[in-house]
């Protein structure tokens, strides 16, 4: 029992190595991508203010427009939650490898 334990903690190392690899990967991505959706949610809220202001757009057509603003907005913290994950995996598995 002992010698597979052993085992299967010197196969689990390189998948440890690859998961700090896709959690950097995915940390990047999401700062990337966290940017440029703020900035385009914080336009399409602007741009469906002014048009509810202006009387340029109705009320249904500025609702879809501000739900699009919150999904843009919504998509990063999700890429958070999911790094978030990876990161807590990473950690449990090299607990048991260092076990």
């Amino acid at each position: 029992m002992l010698l597979l334990k052993i085992i299967a903690k010197l196969l689990l190392i390189p998948v440890a190595v690859m998961l700090t690899l896709i959690q950097w990967i995915l940390i990047f991505l999401n700062s990337f991508s966290g940017v440029v959706m703020g900035i385009l949610s914080f336009i399409f809220i602007l741009t469906g203010i002014a048009g509810l202001a202006f009387g340029v757009a109705s009320g249904p057509e500025i609702l879809k427009e501000l739900a699009l603003a919150f999904v843009l907005f919504v998509i990063p913290h999700i890429g958070d939650w999911l790094v978030e994950r990876i990161v807590l995996f990473r950690f449990r598995l090299r607990y048991f490898i260092w076990s």
